[in-house]
């Protein structure tokens, strides 16, 4: 069984990195090399709304996929089956909006894909091993870690809220997540080493002075960053409220869904794709960058995000989140005296943890950008971030 596990994470590996691979291929296409060639100013408003068209067509001929990675945790931990009969119209479903500039993450598309995978693999191999019936959440977990290049942040980030009793002993269980997933880290690696590609958020460095005014200052920028996570959730009502009149035409809501977010991107581009390439670029040029323009992209990002998800631009938000967290982060540190990546640390990890709600993943999924040393300073972001609890109206709609 460990052997099987270990074999099936490899494979998820590369499909993963493949499908990586093509997602970057097609955006060095339509955003790199071709704007090379035409000097149009409307440019991101075109791609964006044709890409709504495209989008919005595909939508219409083969359903809304793909789904949220929530959904698909839902299904599978509740013991539902994944259908697997339409793994490729889910994987071009995905790739699509992250082609065309969406601000979405790719975790949702792949996982999606992924899980059908394993459910594939379990109705062929259950003649031989009973418990493959639990391989969707295996490679659930294996697909997380490989997309976010964070083994524990995937195994903790599966098991935080698995009640359910699993055919497979808990302890085994356990193995057989780190197997699944250090399968599908290596493969990763190993292609993205020979090859290229594959994702991966930027790297911070390390917190160089921790004294009392960082500390002073932690609860504040806690607090600043769960303000902002709740600013998630109004702009999530207010656009589904927004967008239900057209609720019934697919097609004209993605190409709106376009239009809004090329035009975002004409006047702040980091609002447009999923973040990570851009978190990079704002480590290099954030004290020029100015707080207005920071904040307004952190502010913008995490309403574009909504936009996409509303309007038929399907994907994950975690990419989308965490730079948001970074970037107001950045603002808040040209109006503070400290050091700005304890700034940067506190921020992202309360609003990202008021956004997934689970600060102990949070911690190990940001541990992979920001230095050990921040280590504390995350803590008392994610946990206060964690511990508020969503505004009224948002609980009754998750119950």
């Amino acid at each position: 069984m460990s052997l099987f596990v270990a074999l099936l994470g490899g494979v998820i590996g590369g499909i993963t990195w493949m499908l990586l691979d093509i997602m970057n291929l097609g955006i060095d296409l339509i955003w790199a090399y071709i704007p090379v060639h035409i000097d149009f100013i409307f440019y991101p408003l075109v791609i964006c709304a044709f890409g709504g068209l495209v989008i919005g067509l595909y939508t219409k001929r083969f359903g809304p996929y793909p789904h949220e990675m929530s959904e698909i945790m839902v299904e599978v931990k509740a013991g539902n089956k994944v259908p697997y009969d339409n793994l490729p119209v889910v994987a071009v479903a995905a790739l699509l909006p992250l082609v065309f500039g969406g601000s979405i993450g790719p975790e949702a598309g792949l996982t999606g894909v992924i899980v059908g995978l394993c459910f594939w693999f379990s109705d062929r191999f259950k003649f031989i091993f009973a418990e493959v019936e639990e391989l969707a959440q295996i490679g659930m977990a294996a697909t997380i870690g490989v997309i976010f290049g964070s083994p524990l942040f995937a195994f903790v980030n599966q098991i935080e809220d698995e009640k359910k009793p699993t055919v497979i002993p808990k302890n085994t269980k356990i193995l057989m997540y780190f197997v699944g997933i250090m399968g599908g880290f290596g493969a990763l690696n190993l292609l993205s080493g020979i090859f290229g590609g594959g994702m991966g958020l930027g790297r911070f460095p390390a917190i160089e002075n921790v004294a009392g005014g960082e500390w002073l200052a932690a609860i504040p920028l806690a607090l600043i960053g769960v303000a902002f996570g709740m600013l998630y959730y109004v702009f999530q009502r207010l656009i589904k409220v927004a967008v239900s009149p057209l609720k019934r035409y697919t097609v004209l809501k993605a190409i709106i869904g376009g239009i809004i977010l090329g035009g975002a991107g004409m006047l702040l581009p980091y609002t447009m794709f999923a973040g990570e390439h851009q978190m990079t670029m704002v480590m290099d040029s954030w004290e020029s960058m100015g707080f207005a323009v920071l904040l307004l992209t952190g502010i913008l990002k995490l309403f574009i995000g909504n936009i996409c998800a509303q309007m038929g631009w399907r994907g994950g938000n975690i990419f989308p989140t965490i730079f948001s967290g970074v970037v107001i982060g950045y603002a808040c540190a040209l109006m503070l005296p400290i050091d700005p990546i304890f700034c940067v640390a506190v921020v992202t990890a309360a609003l990202t943890a008021t956004v997934m709600r689970k600060p102990m993943a949070v911690i190990l999924l940001l541990l992979i950008c920001f230095p050990i040393n921040g280590i504390i300073p995350m803590t008392i972001g994610a946990v206060i971030g964690g511990a508020i609890p969503l505004p009224k109206w948002r609980k009754l709609e998750t119950e």
